[in-house]
């Protein structure tokens, strides 16, 4: 499973297509369901999800606040339980701000803030994300990846 913003959906891409050219006559199943996406060849028992999570934490739609960016929180994460690799990758959208920023609140614990030093930030929710995986991800079942910076694309 890749768990991330568009550098994993390159991927996820990347590697469905790979499959497919080693195994073009193979029975291929497509669902999506919210933000997953998955190929599935049934005959071999493989599978390849895309989670789509621009920020690995939750960002999290709230009636009268409008988008919130949870830092602390990774209800999500459930979706990424059971799975043999997993590979993430965050950094491109915590940088974005204006009209293009992506929530309108940040949420860390019971606080809610405006705005906050993106690096802050992006720190903050790397180490809920990296303490979800220490607790949740048993390393001897699954392989856990992590992906650097992702370049902008309007370079």
């Amino acid at each position: 499973m890749f768990v991330g913003d568009s550098l994993s959906e390159n991927q996820w891409q990347s590697l469905t297509c790979l499959v497919h050219a080693a195994i073009p006559q193979a029975q291929v199943n497509k669902s999506n369901k919210g933000n997953l996406q998955t190929i599935t060849w049934p005959e071999y028992g493989i599978s390849i999800t895309l989670c789509f999570n621009a920020f690995l934490v939750d960002l999290v739609h709230e009636k009268k606040l409008g988008r919130v960016l949870k830092i602390d929180s990774i209800e999500g994460g459930q979706l990424w339980k059971g799975v043999d690799t997993l590979v993430f990758n965050t950094w491109h959208w915590w940088l974005h701000n204006g009209s293009i920023q992506p929530w309108d609140y940040i949420q860390i614990g019971g606080k809610l803030i405006k705005d906050m030093d993106r690096l802050a930030a992006y720190k903050r929710g790397l180490t809920t994300w990296s303490k979800w995986v220490d607790f949740n991800i048993n390393p001897a079942m699954t392989n856990v990846f992590f992906q650097g910076i992702s370049p902008t694309h309007n370079l």
